[in-house]
């Protein structure tokens, strides 16, 4: 289950995020399960992060860093991930239909059953 207080810090943008994570440099985020449709996140550093099951429906995570998170099952529908990095990360499940993927970074990433329905890749 999503940690409230990391929940809020994400959806108060992604500064206030960097200063979460810097005041909790120890903490693993969890965002297990949390509803963040329609966030402008672009740069976001949720390296490592817990996103199984979470909503990220068309949210805008250009450069965003997602190396070795775990994001099972996360609805990632319509999402710009343009230049994004997802090492390693666990996208079983996932949904990335019609999501934006351009220079996207998946090298390692699992992305066994997802939905990769009208994925659009560009230039």
């Amino acid at each position: 289950m999503a940690k409230e207080d990391q929940v809020a810090a994400l959806k108060a943008g992604v500064e206030a995020w960097k200063k979460w994570k810097e005041a909790n440099p120890k903490r693993r985020p969890d965002l297990t399960n949390a509803h963040l449709s329609g966030l402008h996140l672009a740069g976001v550093d949720l390296n490592g992060a817990k996103l199984d099951g979470a909503d990220m429906e068309y949210c805008v995570l250009k450069q965003a860093n997602f190396s070795g998170a775990s994001m099972k099952r996360t609805n990632l529908q319509g999402v710009d991930l343009t230049d994004a990095v997802l090492l390693n990360a666990n996208l079983e499940g996932a949904i990335l239909a019609n999501s934006t993927v351009t220079r996207a970074d998946f090298r390692g990433a699992n992305l066994a059953n997802a939905d990769i329905r009208n994925i659009k890749k560009g230039l």
